[in-house]
């Protein structure tokens, strides 16, 4: 028993005969690959899913999880995009934790941009693959009908709540702030730089609201922030900006250009929307 490998090390072998890219940590694994090594592994073993998460939960500390039983209000601290693209599944929630499903436990990306996005420090438990897609679907829709709602061609009705212009370069940040917006009763538009975002505050669609990340490549959150008080037809709009983690240099310039709030990163969604709704009053919208 004392030859047995570890974990880690078998899982990792099994990934790398899957072709998963980045397989020393197991971090780049598609659903198609992470698919392929769960198949190879149960095939080699004559064992099925279920068996083999039970396996894998025990040999990593974890727990099994019980898919059937999650919390459906965990979802809002998971976007869609991220679901489909990590093969992950919320299960539920406290103040302070996220229990997440997932068929790789030994994902640290996947553990660090949801501990990022919920604000959480995350738990994983196990799951088989074929079953975790399944219930991703059933909970936020199909890769592709959400890929439809991503690009505007079609979806669910808009919430009829204030308009928030969210402006993130990063797409799955721009779809976690969505996804916490519109779950608040919130009409939500995005823009991935601040050029498109200056475009969207001067077109025809009122914004009652801007979300505004400072760490953005092209022009960074206080270059568009200065824009917009600089513009006339739009420096009264208010902005909420998102930074770093207790930066109070940052913080003070921002507050000097004009910005009505702002709120530090990892984000805690219903922190994030009490000071939205805080900003709206302060602004006495109606």
């Amino acid at each position: 028993m004392s030859s047995k490998p570890s974990f880690g090390n078998w899982m990792v072998a099994v990934a790398e005969a899957a072709e998963v890219a980045g397989a020393p940590n197991l971090d780049g694994a598609s659903v198609e690959q992470m698919t392929k090594a769960w198949t190879l592994v149960r095939r080699a073993a004559e064992i099925s899913q279920e068996e083999l998460a039970a396996n894998i939960a025990v040999e990593a500390g974890l727990a099994v999880a019980k898919i059937q039983d999650r919390d459906p209000r965990a979802e809002i601290l998971v976007p869609a995009e991220v679901a489909h693209r990590r093969t992950v599944l919320p299960l539920g929630c406290t103040d302070r934790d996220v229990t997440v499903a997932t068929a790789n436990p030994l994902s640290q990306e996947a553990k660090r941009e949801i501990e990022w996005l919920s604000g959480r420090k995350v738990g994983f438990q196990v799951a088989p693959p074929d079953d975790l897609q399944d219930e991703i679907v059933a909970a936020y829709g199909s890769s592709e009908g959400m890929e439809r709602v991503v690009h505007g061609s079609e979806g669910p009705a808009e919430p009829d709540g204030p308009h928030v212009l969210i402006v993130d370069d990063e797409a799955g940040q721009r779809e976690w702030f969505r996804s916490v917006l519109e779950g608040g009763g919130f009409r939500v538009s995005v823009a991935k730089d601040g050029a498109e975002a200056l475009a969207t505050l001067r077109g025809g669609d009122s914004v009652d609201l801007v979300t505004l990340d400072y760490w953005m490549d092209k022009m960074n959150g206080l270059r568009v922030l200065q824009s917009i008080r600089s513009g006339e037809e739009i420096q009264d709009t208010p902005v909420i900006m998102v930074t770093g983690a207790g930066d109070r240099r940052i913080e003070m310039s921002l507050f000097e250009a004009g910005a009505d709030d702002f709120i530090s990163k990892p984000i805690d969604p219903p922190l994030f929307l009490l000071r939205i709704r805080a900003v709206l009053r302060r602004r006495a919208f109606p």
